[in-house]
């Protein structure tokens, strides 16, 4: 998701399939940028979406849209929630960046999601309210409310994403994420569909983005890996075969030392948690942000510092 629709081409296709003709037609989404997401709360980033696009509009107006593009593989009726903590921080980050501004950027959220069945809520904010619609209206001015962009991956067909006017990168990558769950050779299905769209593959700039989604493939995939790697080199284009796969290899074998060292920092902050409250009671909402934002060697280097500390705050004194 991220490696492809990360990029602004892709998401301005999948933007520009999905929304409101109303909402496009002012804006220039050729133009549209990806803004940086690093300053987010590690909170936060665990639970929302962390794709962000920056679009001005086509008359050059005084104020961008900014668009907040989630993907989401599981049921959660709390979405709307987490898009609105999601905004709330961007909007803050606004105040931070822009002292000067008069107003907030607009923010159009767009959820992409492939879980196990259909979307079953609403998408609007107010259906999160006690009460019945009656009420709603008759509290509508007070009520926050707004209505997030719902491409619901599980009602399309395979036929319905292929026709869509996208680049052919984006059409592969919505059938891989539709089909992921669902499809019990997903190697086979993805290079059958691959081969149908090998025509508008042959350019050498897919070749980053093909080596993700074939990585992708190899990892949650069924079958015994050689013939899977087998199936999916005979079906790229014929000059992309080498460079995609050992793109492909390279992004794997990052992925499972990226999985070990992760794991292993984890592993750190439970011990850690543990050590410290067991030493000094409760551990305050500060510390353990600092905790799960800090890296190995700090983690290592507070809890040598946490066996003789007299005082919680003494732990993470530099």
């Amino acid at each position: 998701m991220r490696a492809i629709f990360g990029q602004p081409e892709h998401a301005a296709a999948e933007l520009r399939c999905v929304l409101p003709e109303r909402v496009e037609r002012p804006l220039d989404l050729d133009a549209m940028q990806r803004l940086d997401t690093s300053w987010i709360d590690v909170e936060l980033r665990g639970s929302a979406a962390d794709l962000l696009f920056r679009a001005p509009t086509r008359d050059g107006g005084a104020t961008d849209v900014l668009f907040l593009l989630e993907h989401q593989s599981a049921l959660d009726r709390r979405m709307p929630m987490r898009l609105l903590r999601y905004m709330a921080r961007i909007w803050e980050r606004q105040l931070t960046e822009e002292p000067r501004a008069r107003a907030f950027h607009p923010i159009i959220p767009v959820l992409l999601h492939h879980g196990p069945r259909a979307w079953p809520w609403p998408t609007r904010f107010r259906d999160c309210f006690a009460g019945g619609s009656a009420l709603h209206r008759s509290l509508a001015p007070h009520l926050i409310d707004f209505d997030f962009v719902l491409d619901d991956l599980v009602v399309r067909t395979d036929e319905q994403l292929l026709s869509r006017s996208m680049g052919a990168v984006g059409r592969l990558a919505l059938i891989a994420l539709r089909n992921a769950r669902s499809t019990p050779f997903l190697a086979g299905h993805f290079a059958a569909v691959l081969r149908t769209l090998r025509d508008g593959l042959r350019e050498p700039q897919v070749v980053p983005a093909l080596a993700q989604l074939v990585r992708n493939v190899l990892t949650v995939g069924e079958g015994k890996p050689e013939p899977v790697r087998a199936l999916l080199v005979d079906a790229l284009p014929t000059q992309h075969r080498s460079d995609v796969m050992s793109t492909a290899d390279l992004l794997r074998a990052e992925g499972r030392t990226e999985g070990r060292t992760k794991g292993r920092l984890e592993a750190r902050r439970e011990s850690l948690l543990e050590f410290l409250e067991s030493r000094f009671g409760s551990v305050s909402a500060t510390a353990r942000l600092r905790i799960a934002q800090a890296s190995l060697e700090t983690l290592v280097r507070w809890i040598r510092s946490g066996a003789v500390a007299r005082t919680l705050e003494d732990v993470f004194a530099e």
